[in-house]
């Protein structure tokens, strides 16, 4: 069987790895002319690093990046709102959140594959089925596979083909990130914090030695353009923040932040349609609330690989595989959403405050294993 994968991030290329350890054939084309993943950082929990594990590039990705020690929701001053504990950071099985530039996660999974696996510069333009293949128009070019997965992100040109009616959501919230070249004090080193303030978060975690990822998130109105002195916006947004805050934002290069509304995608009926299937945030991307976005790619590469080693029939296959799938990223899109549509609303964001400090911890650690855990038995 001859697999095309649309999309060379970090679900696509994750797919391409599971795809290949369970003795898949299978090639991963992606539109840009080189791998180059913008944006900052990324927080892989343990869901996600057991998958990697798996993988056998587990290591290699915590060495790459910093593992959390604790994660918290803090007030203005950096003081967590409920004591901090590494079991809601931890697996049952001692995997950690792992904190990482997204470039050094995608050069890994890159550099882990066999050659001649990733074609750049393979920008799709669309398929059609012909005797039984699946014929994938690139610009200036064609090629033919057995089945066809979309992994090119939450404005997949997959699932416009596919699904095109599909609707992506504003979250009425817009977010700055960037990494900033500053050594956090000992005690920050190996946390993940965010900090509220009035309709404000600003989150933060090393990835590197003296590289930390950072996020300000506000309320503002879709595709507004940014300010002209950004820096001094964020330092006057912030300004009653603990000072930690400023010191990140001063030592980021103003040039290299990046800026972005918050979307998820609405909720789609059917992820997989004939020879083809949705994954990763083409089938259902979520707000970055949970941190869970591009952990639930990474879970997808991990079951749609493992079920279709199971399944003779590809439409089964694609069947149980949503079946397998389908509770779990409901359930984050939905939390995401209603997460920060909260954090961002005086009475919601009491409310969540409230939650987090009174929340029983067994409960929590209940919620933080169902989050975790993945199936290893198919």
């Amino acid at each position: 069987m001859e697999i095309a994968i649309i999309g060379g991030g970090i679900t696509g290329l994750t797919t391409a790895l599971a795809l290949n350890k369970l003795g898949f054939s299978c090639k991963v084309y992606e539109q840009a002319p080189q791998l180059n993943e913008i944006g900052a950082g990324i927080w892989m929990q343990p869901n996600a690093m057991k998958v990697l594990n798996w993988l056998g590039i587990g290591d290699e990705i915590r060495q790459a990046g910093t593992q959390l020690e604790n994660v918290a929701i803090t007030n203005q001053n950096l003081v967590p709102l409920r004591k901090p504990n590494n079991q809601f950071v931890t697996d049952n099985k001692g995997n950690k959140i792992t904190s990482i530039h997204r470039a050094k996660l995608q050069d890994v999974l890159y550099q882990s594959l066999p050659s001649e696996t990733v074609f750049l510069g393979h920008d799709y333009q669309g398929h059609s089925i012909e005797n039984d293949k699946v014929i994938i128009n690139f610009k200036g070019k064609k090629i033919q596979a057995d089945i066809l997965l979309g992994a090119d992100g939450i404005h997949s040109k997959v699932r416009n083909q596919l699904v095109p009616n599909s609707k992506i959501r504003y979250s009425g919230q817009t977010c700055w990130r960037g990494i900033s070249d500053i050594n956090l004090p000992k005690n920050l080193s190996a946390c993940g914090y965010e900090a509220w303030g009035h309709q404000i978060r600003f989150g933060f975690a090393n990835v590197a030695k003296n590289k930390v990822y950072w996020f300000a998130v506000v309320k503002a109105p879709q595709r507004q353009n940014g300010p002209a002195n950004l820096k001094q916006h964020l330092l006057d947004t912030f300004n009653d923040f603990d000072k930690t805050v400023a010191e990140i934002i001063k030592n980021t290069p103003e040039e290299k932040v990046l800026h972005n509304d918050i979307i998820d995608l609405k909720r789609i009926d059917q992820w997989s349609q004939g020879r083809v299937c949705l994954l990763g945030d083409a089938a259902h991307a979520t707000t970055p609330n949970m941190g869970q976005g591009a952990g639930q790619g990474v879970e997808d590469a991990y079951y749609f690989s493992n079920i279709l080693s199971h399944h003779s029939d590809y439409e089964k296959a694609f069947e149980a595989f949503e079946k397998e799938r389908r509770k779990k990223v409901d359930y984050i899109v939905n939390t995401s959403w209603q997460f920060g549509k909260m954090a961002h609303s005086i009475i919601g964001q009491s409310f969540l405050k409230l939650a987090i400090k009174l929340t029983p911890e067994k409960t929590m650690l209940k919620q933080m294993d169902q989050l975790y855990s993945i199936k290893e038995q198919f």
